[in-house]
């Protein structure tokens, strides 16, 4: 009988209804159309991860006449909300011993929300920097960047859990990396960049559990 350890989410969009904390960021300052030419500087390889988040944060602080308080940021990150069933799927999890595990692009101060509603027992996601007094500082921690690989793969040699033993659930591109390292790779929505990658495709995160159920039986 197979035995699924382990759960692995996408944050942005999979847990949240909000496709991108990035984005909903970009939106509150005005600066969608800055962000979009960054975005495709990234694309082409003309700038790394860590320059496009300086250019990126430098916006938002751009727009608060150069000071933008850790506080702000949260106050604008808790208006993202967290889909409904995320903490039902998660009690469902854990009553049947499964550990959590959040794999994020998105923000920490998001990410760090979603990870205590849930129980996550692991959580990664990229970092914002602040000095001292809780400023943004431009730039940040690419702790996840583009490579979800890596830290699925923490996980596994800190649990002596196998890939074969876990289900990754993501909804873009982005979740490809990690996607090919598991058993069980999940498509939550219709984003068709997936469709070679996944095995299964689900549209409601309650469809978690009756999953496992029957990769357990297969």
């Amino acid at each position: 009988m197979k035995k699924i350890k382990l759960v692995v989410f996408d944050v942005d969009g999979v847990l949240t209804k909000e496709k991108s904390s990035w984005e909903f960021i970009h939106k509150y300052f005005n600066v969608e159309d800055k962000a979009k030419i960054y975005f495709k500087k990234f694309q082409n390889g003309e700038i790394n991860y860590l320059e496009w988040m300086k250019l990126d944060t430098s916006l938002w602080i751009e727009k608060n006449n150069g000071k933008l308080k850790r506080e702000k940021l949260i106050e604008i990150l808790n208006k993202i909300e967290i889909r409904p069933e995320a903490k039902e799927v998660s009690y469902c999890l854990h009553k049947n011993k499964k550990l959590i595990a959040l794999i994020s692009g998105g923000i920490d101060l998001l990410v760090s929300r979603v990870s205590e509603i849930v129980g996550a027992d692991y959580w990664f996601s990229n970092e914002l920097e602040f000095d001292k007094y809780g400023y943004l500082i431009p730039g940040g921690y690419p702790l996840v960047g583009t490579n979800k690989e890596k830290p699925l793969k923490m996980i596994f040699l800190s649990e002596g859990i196998s890939s074969e033993e876990t289900i990754y659930v993501g909804d873009s591109i982005w979740d490809i990396s990690a996607m090919k390292n598991v058993g069980y790779p999940v498509q939550f929505g219709d984003d068709n960049s997936l469709s070679n990658v996944a095995k299964y495709k689900i549209n409601n995160l309650k469809e978690i559990c009756d999953l496992i159920y029957k990769i357990e039986r297969l």
